[in-house]
């Protein structure tokens, strides 16, 4: 005998705040199956909303765990023990600071422009390119002047991790080409990266969750974007089948 397997509309997802919603009249014409397969339609700000409130809850339980490990660490007295748990007490606090970041990816931007010498920038670009490990080989071109932006200073830092982030995870080991100039009203930063692959850029940074990374989630360049853009700059992407290089250009309005 075959099962009935139709629902009541009492049974079908309601429309709340952007999810999915089933008629009720085509509700009791749906397979349960059917309805399993309905997928909700959530917008934006309440993802982001359940990402940092979980994330934050978790930190909290982490923290616990962390104490409780400070006071196990107290009442021991084996050394291995001790740095066992010390080993442990660390991998927590990563734990910790990995989500820490990662709910910071879902916070729109909050941008404290101030006025900075583009010098200054091109210096924690070349630092952050030092501290690589290992750092690679850059062919710089400065020509900055004394010009001057408005910009948060933490964001379009953030916006260099990024791309030099990017720029270790998927490189070739060959030169990468970095430059700095103001003209026409702009300041301009731009990397040049040899690739080995083609690849279309056409859509970074435009949507979350697009990587092809492994263990990557995709925010990173999405963010990127969103806080050169609450700084008042573009970001722009062009790849160059013939040379096989990737351009990335952060540009900002000079003072």
């Amino acid at each position: 005998m075959e099962r009935d397997t139709t629902v009541s509309p009492s049974d079908t997802p309601s429309a709340v705040g952007g999810s999915v919603s089933i008629d009720a009249a085509a509700a009791t014409s749906l397979t349960e199956s059917e309805v399993m397969d309905t997928q909700p339609e959530l917008s934006w700000h309440r993802v982001a909303a359940f990402v940092r409130q979980h994330t934050h809850d978790v930190r909290n339980h982490l923290n616990g765990l962390d104490l409780e490990g400070a006071l196990l660490n107290e009442l021991v007295t084996d050394e291995e023990a001790k740095a066992s748990i010390g080993r442990l007490r660390h991998q927590i606090r990563r734990l910790a600071a990995e989500l820490r970041a990662t709910s910071a990816k879902f916070a729109d931007p909050q941008s404290a422009n101030t006025e900075v010498a583009v010098r200054e920038l091109v210096l924690i670009w070349k630092d952050q390119m030092a501290a690589l490990n290992p750092p690679p080989p850059v062919e710089w071109h400065e020509s900055v002047g004394d010009t001057r932006l408005s910009g948060d200073i933490e964001a379009i830092a953030g916006a260099f991790r990024e791309l030099l982030s990017n720029a270790a995870a998927f490189g070739t080991g060959a030169p990468l080409r970095a430059e700095a100039e103001a003209r026409e009203g702009r300041v301009a930063f731009v990397l040049t990266e040899p690739k080995d692959a083609p690849l279309d850029p056409a859509n970074w940074g435009r949507v979350p969750f697009v990587t092809t990374r492994r263990g990557g989630y995709g925010l990173g360049l999405w963010k990127m974007d969103r806080d050169v853009a609450a700084c008042g700059g573009e970001v722009h992407r062009h790849y160059n089948p013939e040379a096989m290089t990737l351009t990335t250009t952060l540009s900002f309005p000079a003072l």
